[in-house]
């Protein structure tokens, strides 16, 4: 679990100087473009660097040791860097949304230049490397955090790339190519960003499903003979799940291998309890 944190530790501190790095480009060009999209996209990627860090914060709680208070750690709280994430993009997109209303009725000229188009343009395959990086990292990672900015790297790719258009059809075309896309983009990132803040709220409320966990107990019940009564397990984030299987068909000898194995495989602490059929449970 602590390889795990500082993995995702260092995989977030690149994301941070990345994204400050993008920022200050696209601000550049949007002030001097006078590009409402470049100009917001430079806005959306300085509040990746406040995600990143939200994110960063709960990562270094993750080393810290448990405690009276904290017995399993504070594994949850990468849920809630998930939805801190979300509902930052959820905002942007509003200010995207209004701002690019704005433009719409007052429109404004935008100054192309092939030193800016080219700065751009670049920025769309680094952060679409970001997001691939987050993305493989992730599949053995399976951060609830990781994941949203992941998924939020992508929209911003996308952002980008459509900006980059916008940026190019709005120096040739007398119209406010500019808001019209910005209003597209917008809404775009308004219903993705809700989408992950129903998905972070239900991994805050009720965890993360556990499904890896129900699989393995599922799987050396069936290895072990055994027939599964009920399960019930508590999340308390990624590999930490805390619960009590009640079982029939093993002795208390074979329920105690079921526990090491389902340890050793997930690291979830389940306690097998034999039910005998005879109104007196064993464990």
């Amino acid at each position: 679990m602590r390889t795990r944190a500082k993995r995702s530790l260092i995989l977030v501190a690149i994301g941070i100087v990345v994204n400050a790095v993008l920022a200050g480009i696209k601000m550049y060009v949007g002030l001097s473009s006078n590009s409402l999209c470049i100009m917001l996209d430079g806005m959306n990627s300085l509040l990746d660097i406040i995600t990143c860090l939200a994110t960063l914060v709960v990562f270094v709680a993750l080393l810290l040791p448990k405690s009276e208070s904290a017995p399993y750690g504070y594994g949850r709280g990468e849920y809630l860097a998930g939805f801190v994430v979300a509902v930052v993009a959820m905002v942007m997109g509003g200010v995207f949304f209004v701002r690019s209303l704005n433009r719409l009725a007052m429109p404004e000229p935008v100054y192309f230049g092939v030193q800016n188009c080219v700065l751009i343009c670049v920025c769309v395959p680094i952060k679409l490397a970001i997001g691939l990086g987050y993305y493989f990292a992730n599949k053995k990672i399976k951060s609830q955090a990781l994941r949203a900015i992941m998924l939020d790297s992508f929209l911003d790719t996308a952002i980008t790339a459509t900006s980059l258009v916008s940026f190019a059809i709005s120096s040739r075309v007398d119209y406010a190519v500019d808001a019209i896309v910005g209003i597209v983009m917008s809404i775009v990132v308004i219903v993705c960003a809700i989408k992950m803040v129903v998905e972070n709220i239900k991994a805050i409320v009720v965890g993360d499903g556990a499904k890896e966990e129900r699989d393995a107990v599922a799987l050396v019940c069936k290895e072990q003979g055994a027939s599964l009564e009920k399960l019930i397990l508590h999340d308390y984030g990624y590999g930490v799940k805390v619960g009590v299987a009640h079982v029939c068909g093993v002795d208390l000898e074979s329920a105690k291998d079921m526990e090491n194995t389902i340890k050793s495989t997930t690291g979830a602490e389940i306690e097998f309890v034999v039910d005998c059929h005879n109104g007196n449970d064993e464990k």
